[in-house]
């Protein structure tokens, strides 16, 4: 048995090897493990060819997203930003490098969030140089813009600015750009939206994102009514399907938020797990789920749920509230 598992690891390590020396291999493999939801598997490939003095910049990459999947943002952050110090003009490491960024900034004390978020900003702002026609580097961007304070950076007036240049590239996502750049919260706004972009009429995301500017509000009721009405619009394309998927996980959001219509965040939120099994988000909606179930005293079907999903989560934020429940 011990001379098989020597010979197994033999195989092994000379796979690694082999596709350390093949970068596209190697990334072909690291992103078919992303695919299939297998970030450890990916973290277990690439972590024994990164070392302290690594200066191949798409290993550190690679290595960097694979932790920021895995909700290891301090680690990511710092091996993207080896990644981005050796090789400034590659739009995918900037990208990366400044969503970790962002998504520290967003969890992190006052003066840490400013840190974080300058790098993001200034990260996003490369990548949109570097790759001028993609829109995903407005959108980043712009959503940053929009979303940050002032002090922080932030500056809407510079997110519609981008938006209207993303129109020229793609018309629906720099609309949906400027909504997000908008106070959704006020009818005259969000009217006058609709009439200058007659295809927001009929998308979901329309209704999603007005309902998640309430949501944040803590307006939930009127949250849940536009949540409802996304599920109502065509599912045209597999964006519009995403976008009415999360309308249920925000319908089940804003039931345990706002203490109403458990019934309906419930039935929600069954219909978004079973269909969206892979989703990013699928452990928040099981908790969600959960947190319902108590608030209906069904303390056995929430222990269901939310003990496997304490044992198997590696998402800090997460396995507090789970501690809470259990």
């Amino acid at each position: 048995m011990r001379s098989i598992l020597f010979f197994s690891g033999l195989i092994l390590s000379s796979s690694v090897l082999a596709n350390s020396a093949d970068p596209q291999a190697l990334t072909a493999q690291v992103k078919a493990l992303w695919q299939a939801k297998d970030m450890q598997a990916a973290q277990a490939l690439l972590t024994p060819l990164v070392t302290k003095k690594t200066k191949d910049a798409q290993l550190l990459a690679l290595l960097g997203q694979t932790e920021a999947l895995l909700n290891n943002a301090d680690k990511a952050e710092d091996l993207l930003e080896k990644a981005v110090k050796i090789d400034s003009n590659n739009a995918d490491y900037q990208h990366w490098y400044a969503t970790v960024s962002c998504n520290l900034a967003a969890s992190a004390s006052m003066l840490s969030a400013l840190g974080h978020a300058k790098r993001c900003k200034k990260a996003y702002e490369t990548a949109l140089k570097l790759a001028p026609d993609n829109p995903r580097s407005y959108i980043a961007l712009g959503s940053f813009l929009a979303q940050a304070p002032g002090i922080a950076g932030g500056d809407k007036d510079k997110a519609l600015q981008l938006a209207e240049q993303l129109k020229q590239i793609d018309p629906l996502q720099g609309a949906l750009l400027q909504l997000n750049a908008s106070d959704l919260q006020d009818d005259a706004v969000f009217n006058a939206l609709l009439a200058k972009d007659e295809l927001l009429t009929q998308r979901p995301e329309t209704y999603l994102q007005r309902g998640v500017a309430f949501s944040r509000a803590d307006e939930h009721t009127k949250a849940v009514a536009l949540f409802d009405q996304a599920l109502t619009m065509p599912a045209s394309d597999d964006e519009a399907a995403a976008a009415q998927a999360q309308a249920l996980y925000q319908i089940g959001r804003s039931a345990v938020k706002g203490g109403i219509a458990v019934d309906k965040g419930i039935s929600a939120l069954q219909q978004f797990i079973a269909q969206q099994p892979a989703a990013d988000n699928i452990d928040w909606a099981k908790l969600r789920l959960g947190q319902l179930y108590i608030a209906q005293q069904q303390q056995a079907k929430a222990e269901e749920i939310l003990k496997p999903l304490l044992a198997s989560t590696q998402d800090k934020e997460l396995k507090g509230e789970l501690q809470k429940l259990l």
